[in-house]
């Protein structure tokens, strides 16, 4: 069991350091060693199913990550209960596997149904049952309902700042979000007003060469173009590549 451990905790560092391919390979081997040792329905042996299927998500294999997150919550639904929070985290990324795959209105009633699951469990405020309302929002996006998603986001989002902190990550994910659905209205001065104050935030939080942080600021890029100010799009862009040149900033 502690080789095992080993071997899980060395997918999950492949996987976060980008390697998809051998993440998978690793953690396919470990959860059938598992499965062997433990039996199918252990919980270790589905943690390191969890990791497979996250593995195959990277590899953009969604149609087999959504079949494995799907037996993975089943088995902890007959283990742990519907209501335990790892039965409710299977549950999670079925609805991110099923808005990949452009099944946005399966992701909508999933998430619909697990933020009255996540309510029951953890309270309204939890940061859990406010992420299932953010995947709310995104389906409602994905399926062209912008004003229905902008309301979401900005009730998510003001949850999550009294709750969380404004500099929390998930404050951050769901003021982006806002952002999104702004633009997709059309308004585009009013997304660029909160991308800017996103990457601003992001930026101070975690360092400006941080991914996150220069996610935001091609967000801020792209907002712009849609405006017609290229010259400062193409500025923001220059001064991108010179951070991911330089990679991201130690911490």
């Amino acid at each position: 069991p502690d080789t095992l451990r080993c071997r899980h905790n060395l997918a999950v560092t492949l996987g976060r350091l980008g390697r998809a391919a051998d993440s998978y390979r690793t953690a396919s081997e470990v959860a059938a060693a598992r499965s062997r040792a433990l039996g199918p329905d252990h919980p270790d042996t589905l943690i390191t199913r969890h990791e497979v299927a996250h593995a195959l998500g990277q590899l953009g294999r969604w149609a087999d990550a959504l079949r494995v997150y799907r037996e993975i919550a089943a088995a902890r639904r007959r283990v742990l209960g519907p209501l335990h929070p790892d039965t409710l985290a299977a549950r999670h990324e079925e609805g991110v596997s099923l808005g990949r795959l452009g099944r946005g209105a399966e992701a909508l009633e999933l998430y619909r149904d697990l933020v009255e699951q996540r309510t029951r469990a953890g309270g309204p405020e939890d940061p859990d049952t406010l992420r299932a309302r953010h995947g709310v929002g995104v389906s409602l996006g994905r399926l062209g309902l912008w004003p229905e998603a902008l309301s979401e986001a900005r009730e998510v989002c003001a949850v999550r700042e009294r709750v969380l902190g404004p500099g929390h990550p998930d404050t951050l994910s769901g003021r982006r979000e806002i952002a999104v659905c702004l633009g997709w209205l059309g308004r585009w001065e009013d997304a660029l007003d909160v991308y800017r104050r996103v990457a601003r935030d992001r930026e101070n939080v975690l360092g400006p060469g941080h991914p996150d942080a220069l996610a935001s600021r091609g967000d801020e890029a792209h907002c712009l173009e849609q405006l017609g100010r290229s010259a400062e799009a193409v500025e923001i862009y220059r001064r991108l590549a010179g951070l991911r040149g330089r990679g991201p900033a130690p911490g």
